[in-house]
């Protein structure tokens, strides 16, 4: 009898049986991945839910942003200022550092300046009040402006805004062909900047030019 033929009938008995095996070890394999992906497809979906809600979120800079256009920046900033010297009128607030900060300017009843700046939202003060020099010319002349403003800065800055929608930058009392007129700094709703001008007294317009400064 021929012997060698008995170990490669055992080696095929023994593929054939491995075969049945290897796919099950496959199937199962398989099944496992399917669930680690699943899991890593869950975290992806509340990775990217999260990042969603945060981007939803308006930002500070946003809030600020949005609190200057609508001019409640402009009013928080006077009210701040006027509470920070403790009384006196607002003869001039601007907008300084690209709108990250309010500088304001209020006279006090003997017709001194103090300067104040508050942050962008016009809610606190930054630096001031600081007590501006003045000689006696100068506190005429802010006595004057301040008698002849029926219109306080607020006031002004709602009456500009009337004439040009848009976002108030810079206003301030000054003369103007022998009257006493609030002058502002306005960048319309179209992007284009405007100087406007308004009796103190009446707020009737009195100037509406274009900037066509670079």
């Amino acid at each position: 009898m021929d012997t060698t033929r008995f170990p490669a009938t055992a080696r095929r008995t023994a593929l054939v049986a491995a075969v049945p095996l290897a796919l099950v070890l496959g199937l199962a394999g398989c099944s496992t991945g399917s669930s680690d992906t699943g899991s890593s497809d869950s975290g992806s979906s509340s990775g990217s839910s999260a990042a969603a809600e945060r981007s939803s979120a308006p930002s500070a800079s946003a809030t600020a942003d949005a609190a200057t256009t609508d001019g409640s920046a402009l009013r928080a900033a006077v009210s701040t200022a006027r509470a920070a010297v403790g009384s006196g009128a607002v003869i001039a607030v601007e907008q300084e550092a690209g709108g990250s900060s309010w500088q304001v300017t209020v006279v006090d009843r003997d017709g001194a300046e103090h300067e104040v700046h508050t942050d962008a939202a016009g809610a606190r003060v930054t630096a001031g009040p600081t007590v501006e020099a003045t000689d006696p010319d100068d506190v005429t002349e802010n006595r004057r402006f301040v008698d002849a403003a029926d219109l306080d800065a607020v006031q002004a800055a709602a009456k500009v805004v009337d004439v040009v929608p848009g976002t108030v930058t810079e206003l301030g009392l000054d003369d103007h062909q022998r009257a006493v007129v609030w002058e502002a700094d306005v960048i319309g709703t179209d992007g284009t900047q405007h100087s406007v001008r308004i009796d103190a007294g009446t707020g009737a317009v009195v100037t509406n030019t274009v900037d066509t400064d670079d």
